[in-house]
């Protein structure tokens, strides 16, 4: 109830204020994604960030040149390797993980007519659609393996020679959680160009609040996404389109 008088009363003092506008565009950029948690019951193992990269369609809604609500279905990867140290260096396993991704944000713009900055602040739903993984593993089934170099061997694969794979990854219904919920933030500066055309660059950060793995064993660790990235963007007011085709 609380939500929908809010809504209701942005949109009465929007009519009054004459400069609601609605537009839409495309965005994109590189990031940076870490899967963050507390590894003490896997001695020998780092977890490391991976670069990706996201997409999306950014669709708008600016009620004041303030105030603008944002949605923006978007395709990103998430990414994150696995890497064993110690006796067991060399062995590691990338993860390649897509997400179609839907964050909700208002936009907080300040500054001139043209060039100005702007806060994002909101949340996301997304999906795990897909993944993949590859890597080197100790082949210890290898019942002929001459790997051994010396008698005392240095490294898990001084004793059994390596595998490596690169396969889809398959999801497990009673330990992967593919539903993630989380917090979106932003801090950007975007031009104004003839009323119309808007072109923005911005960093992003997301922060999955909902765990990569469904509570399946005792003494879980939790596991969440961190994604930072650089998104490159433009947009076009679609009341400014409609008008030119109508000329």
């Amino acid at each position: 109830m609380t939500l929908c008088c809010a809504a209701t009363l942005i949109f009465l003092l929007c009519g009054l204020h004459g400069r609601c506008q609605l537009f839409v565009g495309v965005e994109g950029g590189p990031n940076m994604n870490y899967l963050t948690t507390s590894n003490a019951s896997e001695p020998f193992t780092d977890y490391q960030g991976m670069k990706g990269w996201n997409i999306g369609i950014p669709v708008g809604y600016e009620f004041f040149d303030w105030l603008t609500v944002l949605a923006a279905p978007t395709y990103i990867k998430k990414n994150y390797d696995i890497v064993r140290t110690g006796f067991f260096s060399g062995v590691y396993q990338k993860n390649y993980n897509t997400y179609l991704q839907l964050p909700l944000t208002l936009r907080f713009s300040f500054g001139g007519e043209q060039l100005r900055g702007f806060l994002d602040l909101g949340g996301y739903a997304a999906y795990w659609q897909s993944g993949r993984i590859k890597g080197v593993e100790a082949n210890i089934l290898n019942e002929v393996d001459t790997a051994y170099q010396t008698v005392n061997p240095t490294s898990i694969l001084g004793e059994d020679y390596g595998y490596s794979y690169n396969e889809k990854y398959t999801f497990n219904s009673t330990k992967d959680q593919r539903l993630e919920f989380g917090l979106v933030g932003g801090l950007g500066v975007s031009y104004e160009l003839l009323n119309t055309y808007t072109f923005y660059l911005e960093g992003r950060y997301y922060r999955a609040m909902t765990n990569q793995q469904k509570n399946y064993e005792t003494n879980e660790s939790p596991r969440y996404n961190d994604n930072f990235g650089v998104v490159l963007g433009a947009t076009v007011d679609v009341k400014q389109i409609v008008s030119l085709f109508k000329k």
